[in-house]
């Protein structure tokens, strides 16, 4: 009998120990993988995704879902913000360079994401087909949204599928982005207005003095924007007229209908009932125009210096009615709250591998005096003591080997299962990787079943053949 047979054998004829060794040690190893993987993506993400943004400005509510959603883009915003004041903070000579965005509509579950050119410089993201967009309703999709160039879809309400469609306007897709490893891959990017003219807004001019630097990269970007701006100017000019023709057609029918009512009914309105109609009437076209007002999700700011990410959002949340947040801060604030679970399934985890250790150990030493018997035959039949020292560490290894790989295949598809079930995790297209964390805990375990057999081992190793085989007798 060689060797592997004899270990086999021994590890068959205690079947029962050598079982619950190996199962707890895939739990401790299932554990460690899975808290290991699942750090290292959310961190890597948070990082990559938030790097270079110092504050984000939004409406007041939760700092954190703010940043969530405006950065991270898993969460829901808290609510929208006036493009004017946002406007304002952006001048601040302490703010570098200020990103608009526009949130509100998603195209199966993706987010439609009004932007400028700037969002694109910051992730450092190139076109992989087609063009940035020149236009209204015209998107750029993220590497991971199955689309292609020319395609029409048309955004439903909401930032998550289900939602009403909006089918009186539809976007076209005119280019496709190349993977950066950030948000950006699984957003649909558009320009501001786009957002807002589906909503009911007034656009705004933010993008003017961005646009140039990309559309030189371009071939065909001239001649579309001078062709837009001659519609756009085409467009002004049938406007004005419609609307000078309106008011003319309007003046002339109210005062004819002002004259006939006020012949009627002069001696019955006091001058007071007057004014409260005409108060009533601005009243009106006030809160009209309010509703109309362009607004925006949120704000993301890079700041000239550090004291800055410090003092401006201090003075942003005490001066205005809007909410800047850190999001170094809120992060930091988010990882402490989930550090006590995570804490709490690493010693679980060390827990488990621990029983595991002790299991082997005990399972060789308690077996070992029903072996002597075996083992002195073994050294009547030539076997060395260092051989039979060698026998013993295989059958420890050997256990915790299975054990290992069973961890393993069992951390795989419940990290699938759990990327697809929890929401951060899904929209990041988490990945099982065979990283450092995961070689450096495969060979710590290892190791430590490999010195959980080196005792009984030893003591195996040590057995007196004439004393043992005189007992036998």
């Amino acid at each position: 009998m060689n060797d592997l047979a004899y270990i086999f054998y021994s590890i068959k004829s205690r079947s029962l120990n050598s079982s619950l060794s190996v199962l707890l040690t895939s739990f401790g190893i299932m554990i460690a993988l899975l808290l290991s993987q699942f750090s290292n993506h959310i961190k890597n993400r948070l990082d990559l995704d938030g790097k270079g943004i110092d504050i984000v400005v939004g409406a007041k509510g939760s700092p954190l879902q703010l940043v969530l959603s405006s950065i991270y883009h898993i969460d829901i915003p808290n609510g929208n913000i006036p493009y004017k004041s946002a406007l304002e903070i952006s001048k601040n000579p302490l703010i570098e360079k200020a990103i608009p965005l526009a949130l509100g509509d998603n195209w199966k579950g993706y987010r439609i994401v009004g932007t400028s050119y700037d969002y694109l410089k910051h992730f450092d993201v190139k076109i992989d087909q087609g063009r940035l967009w020149n236009d209204e309703f015209e998107i750029v999709a993220g590497a991971d949204i199955d689309v292609k160039i020319n395609q029409k879809i048309s955004g439903s309400h909401g930032l998550i599928d289900g939602g009403g469609v909006h089918d009186e306007h539809t976007y076209k897709i005119v280019g496709s982005l190349k993977r950066s490893g950030t948000v950006v891959d699984r957003l649909l990017l558009t320009s501001v207005n786009s957002v807002l003219e589906i909503h009911g807004l007034e656009d705004i001019d933010h993008d003017t003095e961005h646009n140039h630097d990309h559309k030189s990269d371009q071939s065909s970007d001239s001649h579309h924007e001078s062709h837009r701006d001659g519609k756009h100017n085409h467009k002004e000019k049938t406007k004005d007229h419609h609307e000078e023709h309106v008011d003319d057609h309007h003046k002339d029918h109210k005062d004819e209908h002002h004259n006939h009512k006020h012949s009627e009914k002069h001696e019955n309105i006091s001058d007071k009932e007057i004014i409260n109609i005409n108060s009533l009437q601005k009243n009106k076209e006030s809160f009209k125009d309010n509703l109309n007002e362009s607004e925006i999700t949120a704000l993301l700011i890079k700041t000239n210096s550090p004291i800055a990410n410090i003092n401006l959002p201090r003075s942003i949340n005490r001066e205005t009615n809007m909410q800047a947040a850190n999001p170094a801060l809120e992060i930091t604030r988010l990882t402490a709250m989930l550090g006590f679970g995570s804490k709490t399934f690493s010693i679980l985890s060390t827990l488990l591998i621990s029983i595991a250790i002790l299991s082997i150990f005990s399972g060789l030493a308690g077996n070992l005096e029903n072996r002597m018997g075996d083992l002195a035959i073994l050294r009547a039949l030539g076997y060395t003591k260092q051989r039979i020292f060698k026998i013993i560490v295989l059958e420890g290894t050997l256990i915790i080997s299975f054990g290992i790989l069973l961890g393993v295949i069992m951390s795989f598809f419940v990290f699938e299962i759990f990327s697809n079930l929890i929401t951060p995790l899904n929209v990041i297209k988490a990945k099982f990787v065979l990283n450092f964390d995961f070689y450096f805990i495969i060979i710590i375990v290892l190791f430590s079943g490999f010195i959980a057999s080196l005792i009984p081992a030893y003591n195996g190793s040590k057995i007196s053949v004439a004393n043992q085989l005189s007992q036998n007798i």
